[in-house]
């Protein structure tokens, strides 16, 4: 029969009243032959559930071939990290604990966690079924809050990406502070030590979108927040449409 089923039922002999079950206990992705106390059963993927029917005229092998999946997923990513290291440097720490033809990582940062850059390229472990541990020193981190994610390119060129990790860290001797954090109705904004008549601020959702945003015209802004739904935005502050700072706001 040339008739191609994704369940496979062969039939061959039947004779005798006797009949007993066996499965085979573990799925065998490449195929192979399952046996038990009753016969064997052929099979070319999958788990082969089989029956043999024994009598006085001769056996009876009946096989069902079972859907099998398998995992084509090139890493197994068991933890990223992104934390601040010596004051004013970044680390970003990460573990996999299976790789299939993984040929490397690349760590990408972003301010704002929508556009993201490549920042470095780390080779990986191409076929590894042990724990492995990767870590990259960003030296020049962004100011403020950053967000990193990692890029990973397997062998024949495909690609997949990592969750999502933030780190706030300040590297500018201007002083800029947001309170009160959580906030309810209103949030003051006060800078000193930025001489500056191009500084301004925006309001940015998680998602990337533009709530709103202003120029700073004072050393004390207040904010009006009651109009935002609750949940966690992220605070920019630039001068000259340049990113110097950035805070993660939670508004309650």
């Amino acid at each position: 029969m040339n008739i191609k089923l994704k369940f496979l039922l062969g039939v061959f002999l039947l004779f005798g009243t006797y009949a007993k079950s066996i499965a085979q206990n573990r799925p065998v992705s490449s195929g192979g032959v399952a046996t038990g106390s009753g016969g064997t059963a052929s099979y070319s993927v999958g788990e082969v559930a089989y029956t043999t029917i024994t009598g006085n005229g001769g056996i009876v092998i009946e096989g069902l071939q079972q859907a099998y999946t398998t995992s084509d997923l090139p890493i197994s990513l068991l933890q990223l990290t992104a934390s601040v290291f010596n004051k004013n440097e970044v680390a970003i720490n990460w573990t996999t604990v299976s790789e299939i033809n993984n040929q490397y990582f690349t760590v990408q940062r972003s301010i704002d966690g929508v556009s993201y850059n490549d920042i470095a390229k780390i080779v990986g472990a191409d076929n590894s079924v042990s724990k492995q541990c990767y870590q990259l020193i960003d030296s020049t981190p962004l100011n403020g809050i950053s967000f990193y994610r990692l890029k990973q390119t397997d062998a024949d060129g495909k690609e997949s990406y990592s969750s999502i990790v933030s780190v706030n860290i300040s590297t500018s001797e201007s002083e800029l502070t947001a309170y009160p954090n959580p906030t309810l109705s209103y949030l003051n904004l006060k800078i000193s030590n930025v001489s500056s008549k191009k500084l301004g601020y925006r309001i940015v959702s998680l998602e990337g979108k533009v709530i709103f945003q202003q120029l700073i015209k004072d050393n004390l802004t207040t904010i009006n927040t009651s109009t935002l739904n609750s949940g966690t935005y992220i605070l920019s502050i630039t001068n000259d449409n340049t990113l110097i700072k950035s805070f993660k706001i939670i508004k309650n």
